[in-house]
């Protein structure tokens, strides 16, 4: 199941607005939901080529209220015991980077993590934030969208769009499709390994 975190665009409106943006020049805008849902899109369709089974658990360009998202996942899990959700974003607050999160405690999003981890590790020459008390690969939180989902669930925050750097990356097409294929790749070895 895929997740693409916070509001799209609709008649010109970013439905997050004021949050989850970040405006580095009256030309350089980023929007944190219109990016996540760019990559789902490609995700989705990289998905169905390959024969690979997803859903989309937020097929609108609407800021669905948590609480849906997670109903909705609950409820598609309960046919799809096999199902794990990646619930796509990107980070902010000035780092720079990639993270993954599950919920806190050992559950089986902690496997899904390790590996989604080292697929961003073997596939970026960038700086991968692991959890610095631990030395786990997962970083840990009470994140709504985790702790609440049934399935395994893990969230990959891709880079930091407040950081120039990482904003310019971002932006990138040839970026984008790279992370898509690594999610891919994820998938893939998840499911042969799990």
């Amino acid at each position: 199941m895929i997740d693409s975190g916070h509001g799209g665009v609709i008649e010109g409106l970013y439905q997050t607005s004021p949050y989850k943006m970040f405006q580095h020049s009256p030309e350089e805008i980023f929007y944190e939901g219109v990016f996540n849902r760019m990559i789902k899109d490609q995700l989705l369709r990289k998905c169905w080529d390959q024969g690979i089974h997803v859903i989309d658990v937020c097929p609108t360009e609407l800021d669905l209220p948590l609480p849906v998202r997670v109903d909705m996942v609950n409820d598609i899990y309960k046919h799809y015991r096999n199902a794990v959700l990646i619930s796509l974003h990107s980070n902010a607050g000035g780092g720079t980077g990639f993270e993954v999160w599950t919920s806190v405690g050992e559950t089986m999003s902690d496997k899904y993590a390790e590996i989604l981890g080292h697929e961003i590790m073997a596939s970026f020459d960038m700086p991968f934030r692991k959890d610095t008390v631990t030395g786990k690969i997962d970083k840990e939180a009470h994140f709504y969208i985790l702790k609440e989902t049934n399935c395994p669930a893990v969230l990959p925050e891709c880079l930091f769009f407040d950081n120039y750097n990482d904003y310019r990356k971002l932006i990138r097409k040839d970026f984008q499709l790279r992370y898509v294929n690594t999610l891919v790749d994820f998938m893939i070895k998840s499911e042969l390994a799990l």
